[in-house]
């Protein structure tokens, strides 16, 4: 198979509607082959990420006790500090027995705003919660909510993207997103200073859960590996300044099965890399508001056949998976 291919987006600011069009054809065939793809031209600056950077990998750099300060455990849409092993993709694929994986996690959500209904009924307790952060270090709560804030932004270009590639509207997308559930979560792979037990990865494999996921990473052993049409682990290079960008699996539902909500796993790094394989990924997992229902659009359907999935409302899938990644050694509140 080809690569994953690199895609620059610039032309959906500053390009003719022909621009436009081939980018949006080259997404769907990136989303259709791979169900990934590597965004350049996305606007978003160098020194932002840089920043979320630096400022993650201080509170991972903090100790364990300092860190257990900020435990999710007992906290309302689990936010806050997972450690090592305490979550397990693989579950989220029906595996109840995988291991944990050998990161640890800092999770972030949406919060609610006072005094809008939408926010308090009961569709929305599992996914609006008020964040903790870390008193030191002192700029993550900041640095975050401007990252946060681009990663939403860029979720909307893509998807006005997306729905051209689909023959929809541009807009089609937007009134299922203005209220999103989406969360920014940053993984942590320390070093492995002995081998994991048998079959632990850094993530196991699964596919993800909502629309789109903004993955910000490293090139140090032992990364992203994804599963091709021809049935083989494929590994991803990160390219400087590009998101690694792949889809979901209400994605998938959306286009009848027509784009890839794709496994795709972390490997460990060869034994004796030391420090040199320490790995940090920020991820942005974009999800819509809880209550828009994903079903097969008209697109992607041919006149009588009938859809591969049911209709489901965003939240309810959500949460079904969440629960599920649970490893047995702590759970997410909610």
């Amino acid at each position: 198979m080809e690569n994953v291919p690199v895609i620059d987006i610039s032309s959906w600011s500053n390009g003719s509607e022909a621009d436009k069009d081939a980018t949006a054809a080259a997404i769907n065939e990136a989303c259709t082959k791979w169900g990934f793809l590597l965004v350049s031209g996305h606007g978003i600056s160098s020194a932002l990420v840089e920043k979320m950077f630096d400022v993650t990998y201080r509170f991972f750099d903090l100790s364990e006790e300092e860190k257990q300060q900020y435990d999710s455990t007992g906290r309302p849409g689990g936010r806050g500090y997972f450690s090592l092993g305490a979550k397990s993709l693989a579950r989220s694929m029906g595996d109840a027995k995988a291991p944990g994986d050998r990161k640890e996690t800092f999770f972030t959500g949406m919060e609610p705003v006072a005094g809008d209904p939408y926010y308090a009924g009961q569709g929305a307790k599992r996914h609006f919660a008020n964040n903790v952060w870390p008193q030191v270090p002192g700029d993550m709560e900041e640095t975050w909510n401007a990252y946060r804030s681009a990663s939403e932004s860029l979720s909307g270009t893509l998807l006005s993207l997306c729905a051209r590639a689909l023959e929809l509207p541009d807009d089609w997308f937007e009134a299922l997103i203005d209220k999103p559930i989406s969360t920014l979560v940053a993984h942590h792979y320390p070093p492995q200073s002995e081998p994991p037990v048998t079959g632990a990865l850094r993530s196991g494999a699964h596919t993800d859960f909502g629309t789109l996921t903004l993955l910000m990473t490293e090139n140090r052993p032992g990364g992203l590996q994804v599963m091709g049409l021809d049935g083989q682990w494929h590994d991803i290079v990160p390219v400087p300044g590009a998101f690694i960008v792949n889809l979901g699996d209400m994605m998938s539902r959306w286009t009848n099965h027509q784009w890839r909500s794709t496994l795709h796993r972390v490997v460990n790094p060869p034994e004796g890399s030391g420090m040199a394989a320490r790995r940090l990924s920020i991820v942005y997992f974009h999800t819509p508001n809880y209550d828009a229902e994903i079903t097969c659009v008209p697109s992607t359907i041919s006149p009588g056949e009938q859809p591969k999935y049911p209709p489901i409302l965003a939240g309810d899938h959500l949460t079904a998976k969440l629960s599920q990644t649970d490893s047995g050694r702590k759970a997410a509140a909610g």
